[in-house]
């Protein structure tokens, strides 16, 4: 069993759909409407990048995790010159990033943004964000909203507990079971997460058992509200999903776009 507080890339990949909800149509109806360049931060295996490379615009892609990039590199060995060409792959945090470009759009798909843990972390990445953009540069992320429906499953006596959540074909043959416990921390605004992954044969012996731990923040409309306007950015807006609907649900997905002056 292998135990990280990373996505393994291969799990990750087999777990994510091309779109989820409808992020990669709004990531790219964004990327189509300011241009290039556009610098993704949480970048990962390329989930978003290589849609929006494929289309015609450069992307710089930036991750800390060296397995993932080394994902995305050899994705984008099977892609055209022309795709290839319009990547840059950057290693680096998104909390202290320093690079010679100046972007039309930062994004922060997938919740990424989440892994900022506390408001000073949180301020740095904003921050660097709007350095690095143009002025009238747009920033786009998104992030759950925090429900409390949700919470109330892993609390009390709840709290902890082991959940299946899906399985799902393996491409290797036989099938991944898939479970998750989660632990809330409501006074320090974070959520402890464990993801088991569990690759069976078609005979039902277990091959491999993937462990991850996570640490996430958790953020309500009024804490982003308030961090984007201390980081110097202004015109926010959060809507509850990637159609541009009012948040209006527990449980709805955060989209949040705000403008550098």
């Amino acid at each position: 069993m292998s135990e990280t507080g990373d996505y393994d890339p291969e799990i990750y990949d087999l777990l994510q759909p091309a779109s989820l909800g409808g992020d990669l149509e709004w990531y790219r109806r964004l990327a189509e409407r300011t241009g290039g360049p556009i610098l993704e931060l949480g970048a990962g295996t390329g989930r978003i990048v290589l849609p929006l490379a494929r289309a015609g615009l450069e992307i710089h892609a930036l991750d800390r995790d060296p397995k993932m990039l080394a994902t995305l590199r050899r994705k984008l060995d099977g892609e055209p010159d022309e795709v290839r060409q319009r990547v840059t792959v950057i290693e680096g945090d998104m909390q202290s990033f320093t690079l010679p470009h100046r972007y039309r759009l930062i994004q922060i798909p997938f919740r990424a943004f989440l892994y900022c843990l506390g408001r000073e972390a949180q301020l740095d990445c904003l921050s660097c964000c709007h350095q690095h953009l143009v002025s009238g540069g747009l920033l786009a992320l998104n992030v759950f909203h925090p429900s409390l429906e949700y919470m109330g499953r892993s609390s009390g006596y709840l709290e902890g507990v082991w959940r299946w959540t899906r399985d799902l074909a393996h491409p290797a043959g036989g099938r991944v079971v898939c479970s998750e416990c989660n632990k809330y921390d409501t006074a320090g605004q974070r959520v402890f997460s464990k993801l088991r992954f569990e690759h069976f044969s078609d005979e039902g012996s277990l091959l491999s058992t993937h462990l991850m731990s996570l640490e996430l923040a958790y953020l309500h409309p009024g804490d982003l509200r308030e961090l984007l306007g201390e980081a110097g950015f202004t015109e926010v807006r959060i809507d509850g999903d990637f159609e541009d609907r009012p948040l209006a649900h527990d449980g709805d997905e955060l989209a949040v776009r705000a403008t550098k002056p």
